[in-house]
């Protein structure tokens, strides 16, 4: 998923946390949740459910010692479901301002943050021939490039390149 947020004069939008900076764009890439904390417990819930269910009918046949590695795999499922939307909400942020590049990744807060200088900074896109790779994006300058849309497929990233593109081709 790719938001574009712009605070151009042709563009009334406002980008948080730069309102009022003319010229400034930021876009947002974050993986696809399809479902929430809510809807997975759900899920986790109705597995448990009839995990639990045909455990008890087993013990009920004398096969007792299936409840509590039922009970392994309901713990199982709701660890490896919270990793899967954790990892899933890890964001990019990609700022083009009138001189510089601001790239961040992070969960709730930037992790890891770069400045690139806007006239030094080339893109890269490589998309190959077969349909099951999804390319390489990345933005670099001096000799130091970064990956960006690691969570996006063939297409997202084919769109986000050509946003970003024509984004620095805007200033230049």
């Amino acid at each position: 998923m790719i938001n574009v947020q712009s605070s151009n004069d042709q563009d009334k939008t406002r980008v948080q946390g730069t309102a009022g900076i003319k010229g400034t764009t930021r876009f947002i890439v974050q993986a696809n949740q399809s479902m929430s904390w809510k809807a997975n417990m759900w899920l986790a819930a109705s597995l448990g459910v009839v995990c639990l269910g045909i455990a008890i009918a087993m013990a009920a046949f004398g096969f007792w010692m299936i409840i509590p590695f039922a009970g392994a795999e309901i713990i199982f499922i709701v660890f490896c479901l919270h990793w899967t939307l954790h990892r899933l909400s890890r964001k990019e942020v990609i700022t083009v301002n009138e001189d510089k590049i601001k790239l961040e990744w992070g969960y709730k807060s930037p992790d890891t943050s770069v400045d690139l200088p806007r006239r030094w900074s080339r893109l890269r896109y490589h998309r190959p021939e077969s349909p099951f790779e999804v390319g390489h994006l990345s933005l670099g300058a001096h000799g130091k490039h970064y990956a960006l849309g690691q969570c996006l497929g063939r297409d997202e990233k084919q769109t986000l390149y050509v946003e970003l593109d024509s984004v620095l081709k805007r200033g230049a």
